[in-house]
Formats: structure tokens, C-alpha cells, sequence
């Protein structure tokens, strides 16, 4: 889903050019590096992003893609090298991305539907992880107080590492 105009209102179009100087620190964004930028895309669109805007250089040979939750919030940078890129497996310095969501069983649904192995499932109505197809690992967190367990979440166990 590409966008024409950009639906983040957190940031000028510019992203940090125009912002006043105002003796505070703004956050701009997370990046994200991506070996498949569809694949990768495709991963953050079934979490719940959308793309806010993208940026394509010919003489760097990248593409930047900005993915955020809803217009307004803080943005997710995938950077995808044109020329192909290996990764060495990820830090566990790098923690991971958190997003809520208002109910983490259709979440979870969701997700396995579009492919994606749940690694730490919601089996207490508040908390799952997932990873990127790069190895990036995000935590989903029910909105509000947990939902009451519920199978098949209740009596799934942990995949991996997240």
C-alpha cells in the first residue's frame, strides 16, 4: 500500500529540518534494516501498521519506508539496501518493538492467518511476541486489563526465542 502523501502528522513532511529549535529532544523514529522489503512490510501491515510515507535513492541505492500505527504516532524506518545484504543474528541488545492493541486473542488470529509464528502466545490475555522476517522481536500488549485466558492460547507453549 503505497501512500501519495504522508498520514503522520507527528512529524513535518521534512521529517526534522523545520522542526523549531525548542531545547528539547524529539524522537523521530526506530530503524529497521530489511532484507526483503515486501516480506518485511508485510510482517508490520498484520501487526497494524500502514506506511506514512517512503523515500527511494537512486545514488544510495536504498529505499526508506516509514510504517507507523495510526497518523500521529512514532514510526518504524525499514531501510532496504538494493544491493543484497546478509545479517548476522540479531542482538538481544536490541530489545524489541511494543505496540496494544484492543484485543490480543483477534490479534493473535490475525497474525497466524497472515503467516506469522506466534513465538510467546497470549496465554494470559496480555502479552504475545512475534519477530519480523529480519529477526526484529515485537511484543503485543492487550489495551486495558488483560482478556480472560482462552484456549488455544492458554495451553500453547513458547517457540523459540523472542
Amino acid at each position: 500500500m503505497r501512500m501519495s502523501s504522508s498520514i503522520s502528522s507527528y512529524l513535518p513532511s521534512d521529517t526534522y529540518n523545520s522542526l523549531p529549535k525548542d531545547g528539547d529532544v524529539t524522537y523521530l523514529h526506530t530503524m529497521v534494516r530489511s532484507a526483503d522489503l515486501e516480506k518485511t512490510m508485510h510482517f508490520f501491515q498484520a501487526v497494524g501498521l500502514r506506511e506514512t510515507r517512503r523515500k527511494e535513492s537512486e545514488n544510495g541505492r536504498f529505499t526508506l519506508v516509514f510504517m507507523a500505527s495510526a497518523p500521529g504516532a512514532p514510526e518504524v524506518e525499514i531501510t532496504y539496501n538494493w544491493d543484497p545484504e546478509t545479517f548476522a543474528p540479531p542482538s538481544r541488545s536490541m530489545g524489541h518493538l511494543a505496540y496494544a492493541v484492543d484485543d490480543i486473542y483477534a490479534k493473535a488470529e490475525a497474525l497466524q492467518e497472515a503467516g506469522i509464528e506466534i513465538l510467546r502466545p497470549p496465554r494470559d490475555g496480555k502479552m504475545m511476541f512475534v519477530k519480523s522476517p529480519d529477526g526484529i522481536s515485537v511484543e503485543i500488549l492487550q489495551k486495558g486489563t488483560p482478556l480472560e485466558p482462552k484456549e488455544p492460547w492458554a495451553s500453547m507453549q513458547n517457540v523459540g526465542t523472542w
